[in-house]
């Protein structure tokens, strides 16, 4: 079972049996059978009826909501009964021993994937600064691996991630017509900063679900603090995946270039995608998930989508305390 994306702005969908009819202005544009997906994605400002929701819960389909490049939500049917592993888990979350030991190997796994990234890009754009960035990644690896307090760890991540998005504009390679002028969160502030918030939104979405299908409560982590309605695990288990999943992936796009800078336009101060080119970087983070890598820890290969539900069972399992220690995902 798939994805939908719901990409067009202001439509109305309702339910007939067990189909969704998707209309805008008044005219059906699509006609889809439920129980051919999974989860739906629906993007600024589309409208569901009541009994459409009704049916999506019943068959335990995700709905997300995204406004713009930003994931405002998402709406699910009751969640996992497991009431053990979550206490388990609540358990894990008060011991700062284990929490220090999760984060800390989330962390050095983030460090670890983006050393790696760089690395292959530095085969074929010899930049010096790009080096030196590679090299003190490697320093930073080892002082991770060797630092004491969860503060301690996320002070080297933060310093990993500084550098890492210092040489990012090197590493893309149409700079004259598209821009990144270093990470901006809300508002992005550019073009690439756009496609990466929006990555990490659908990356964030796909975290919540494989925690959630496995049991765990995603608004517990152990490296990103509790916040009133932050998914914090969610935060947690995407940061294995930022640079291998959606940083490799949006660089292709404006590289080869599949996405250019007249696919955005700006709207009261903020730059946008227009809705084909949404409807473009959808379909290549589909492609994404059914890419197929190998998986380190099971020694076979496997799409990004089943290494995400692995992830969540790895961390599941540590919290039971089947596994000595959580193994993240590292990519060869």
């Amino acid at each position: 079972m798939g994805t939908l994306y719901i990409t067009e702005p202001y439509c109305f969908i309702r339910k007939e049996s067990e189909r969704l009819k998707i209309f805008k202005e008044k005219k059906l544009i699509r006609d889809i059978r439920v129980n051919d997906y999974k989860r739906i994605y629906v993007h600024d400002s589309s409208t569901l009826t009541t009994d459409a929701i009704e049916l999506l819960i019943e068959k335990e389909i995700t709905l997300v909501y995204f406004k713009g490049s930003r994931f405002l939500c998402r709406v699910v049917g009751p969640e996992n009964k497991n009431v053990t592993l979550r206490i388990a888990q609540v358990k894990a979350h008060l011991d700062t021993e284990r929490t220090f030991k999760i984060a800390k190997n989330i962390i050095m796994a983030k460090v670890i994937n983006t050393r790696t990234s760089l690395q292959r890009y530095y085969r074929n754009n010899k930049y010096d600064q790009v080096k030196k960035v590679i090299d003190l990644l490697k320093v930073v690896i080892k002082k991770i691996e060797s630092s004491s307090t969860i503060d301690e760890a996320r002070g080297l991540e933060g310093l990993a991630a500084k550098n890492y998005f210092f040489v990012f504009p090197l590493l893309v390679k149409n700079r004259a017509t598209i821009r990144f002028n270093g990470r901006s969160k809300r508002p992005a502030k550019d073009e690439v900063n756009v496609l990466l918030n929006y990555g990490y939104g659908i990356l964030r979405a796909e975290m919540t679900s494989a925690l959630s299908a496995v049991g765990l409560d995603p608004y517990i982590g152990f490296l990103h603090r509790e916040r009133y309605g932050r998914e914090s695990l969610s935060l947690d288990l995407m940061e294995e995946f930022r640079s291998v999943f959606v940083d490799n992936l949006v660089l292709r796009l404006v590289n080869q270039p599949i996405i250019r800078k007249e696919d955005f336009f700006h709207e009261h101060g903020s730059i946008r995608m227009k809705t084909s080119t949404i409807k473009r970087f959808l379909q290549e983070i589909e492609k994404r998930r059914l890419t197929e890598v190998t998986h380190q820890l099971m020694k076979k290969k496997m799409t990004y989508r089943e290494i995400f539900h692995t992830q969540a069972l790895l961390l599941a399992k540590t919290i039971r305390g089947e596994l000595e220690e959580y193994h993240p995902f590292l990519v060869k």
